[in-house]
């Protein structure tokens, strides 16, 4: 998937979430998307090392949040 395409993909997933989403969550995944856009390239290596750690570590997180 090239980036553009990416990039639609997340327009229109977020054209979905429904209207009662918690803001707090909202909030912070429109400050993560705001990071995203204004990082550099350390920045944006930092990110995505965070984002592996996050998916290696996801069964896990979802067991704490339950």
């Amino acid at each position: 998937m090239t980036t553009k395409q990416m990039k639609l993909a997340i327009q229109e997933r977020v054209a979905k979430v429904p209207d009662n989403a918690p803001e707090p969550m909202l909030k912070q995944m429109l400050d993560l998307i705001e990071e995203l856009a204004k990082a550099d390239l350390a920045q944006m290596d930092r990110m995505q090392r965070f984002f592996k750690n996050i998916e290696e570590d996801r069964s896990l997180l979802h067991r704490l949040a339950q």
